[in-house]
């Protein structure tokens, strides 16, 4: 952004906003569009059987853990190529994509086999046992085929978001969500297969979308002068960078899982309505994450450029975005709750527990949003380590409030220690913003 933009309030205003809504809304759409591959298996399933959707939900949570595990190969990327961009270094932008590309397909290899091995362990650990347990370890062990396919495409979208370039992944995600619903609603009610085929849709979805981001970074990688060996010292600045993050989600979906987990010791019904919930918050997560890119791209970009006296002001703008948008999730999410759960599930126990939770997950919504917004800003400020601890202070605060109010509170009791968590990591990325100034 030019000096003149900084000197006029509404000139600056405009001009961030509108690299904002550039990067954020096309982001936020992607995002949101992701979680539908869990919301469509959770319709699907829903209508199925209680037992299939709690055991789908089961497993599909200890893959998000997995999955999210590895969140760091698109944030690391997304910083790593926006800052290289700014500074002018295109072809090291390049040669950034195709280092996260070897080991996100390393990573998503290895997490299959530690799955493969102890899947059916993890399942009893997070409370599944009978037929919920027998409908987790298949559509888990289908699942596994798809890891790989995950941590590329998180790589490939990485590379895109560093490089100013949310729609592409917008456009892959929207293609990839739809043929996997077709392909569950052909297997699952045109052929009658249950479990396994609705895990199966989603890998093939996911190979396609991985595949694709391959052929786009592969155009990249031409253009860029670059090479398709990773290099040594790029392999370990991701790798150092990815260690905080890894850190950091690994609490995240740590709490994710205990929540499961508590939830799961309620109950059937108790468990499947607060998959409901939890899915509900994970497409309010992704909408609001939008955001979150938009931060590390803009913050990162500047900083490349050497103008670190502009990422206060896009943090301002960021927030102001944020929270907008979470009181408006909030309003659109308490107003459905009654009726929402009917989409997944017939079970009136279900849909009176889990109309209930959501309005835990409606006042959620503003503090989430800022959380996320917060988040991308000290990614792409290079505050990965700070995050790692805010992270664990967080996960101590659920703790502590799921301890003292115990089982006797039922979902209240699990989605206020989530609330506690949300709390702090929302105040602990504010705190960090106001004492950094300028280089937040």
């Amino acid at each position: 952004m030019p000096d003149r933009a900084l000197r006029s309030p509404d000139l600056g205003y405009r001009a961030v906003d509108r690299e904002i809504a550039t990067l954020a809304i096309p982001a936020a759409l992607a995002l949101a569009t992701d979680p539908l591959y869990d919301l469509c298996d959770t319709a699907i399933l829903g209508h199925v059987g209680t037992a299939q959707l709690a055991g789908a939900a089961l497993a599909a949570r200890l893959l998000a853990f997995g999955y999210a595990a590895f969140v760091f190969l698109m944030f690391g990327t997304t910083a790593a190529v926006a800052r290289h961009h700014g500074a002018g270094r295109h072809r090291n932008a390049a040669q950034q994509a195709v280092t996260a590309v070897w080991i996100a397909g390393a990573l998503g290899l290895a997490a299959a086999a530690v799955f493969a091995l102890g899947g059916r362990t993890f399942i009893g650990w997070i409370g599944g046992t009978g037929d919920v347990a027998r409908y987790a370890w298949t559509y888990m062990w289908v699942s596994l085929a798809g890891l790989p396919a995950f941590t590329i495409v998180l790589a490939g979208v990485g590379h895109l978001r560093g490089s100013h370039d949310t729609r592409t992944p917008l456009i892959v995600t929207a293609g990839t969500v739809a043929l996997n619903l077709i392909l569950e609603i052909v297997a699952i009610y045109g052929l009658g297969f249950g479990v396994g085929a609705s895990a199966l849709g989603t890998v093939i979805a996911k190979w396609v979308g991985a595949i694709v981001y391959l052929v786009l970074i592969a155009h990249t990688v031409d253009r860029a002068g670059a090479s398709w060996r990773p290099r040594r010292s790029d392999l370990r600045g991701q790798l150092v960078v990815g260690r905080d993050l890894l850190v950091r989600t690994a609490i995240l979906l740590g709490v994710f899982s205990a929540a499961q987990s508590l939830a799961a010791r309620l109950g059937t019904a108790p468990l499947a309505a607060h998959a409901i919930a939890f899915e509900v918050w994970l497409f309010g997560a992704y909408a609001t994450d939008g955001l979150e890119a938009a931060g590390q791209t803009l913050v990162a970009h500047r900083l490349g450029a050497g103008s670190p006296d502009e990422v206060a002001f896009v943090a301002r703008r960021l927030i102001v975005w944020a929270l907008r948008l979470g009181v408006g999730l909030a309003v659109i999410i308490a107003v459905t709750s009654g009726v929402s759960p009917r989409i997944f599930t017939d079970d009136v126990a279900v849909v009176a527990a889990a109309s209930s939770t959501l309005l835990w997950v409606a006042a959620l919504q503003p503090v989430n949003a800022v959380a996320f917004a917060l988040d991308g800003i000290l990614v792409g400020a290079s505050k990965q380590r700070y995050l790692a601890g805010a992270m664990a202070a967080a996960g101590v605060a659920f703790a502590l409030v799921a301890t003292t109010l115990g089982r006797e509170h039922g979902l209240d009791a699990i989605w206020a220690a989530l609330s506690a968590f949300m709390v702090v990591r929302c105040a602990s990325g504010l705190a960090a913003v106001r004492r950094s100034g300028s280089t937040a």
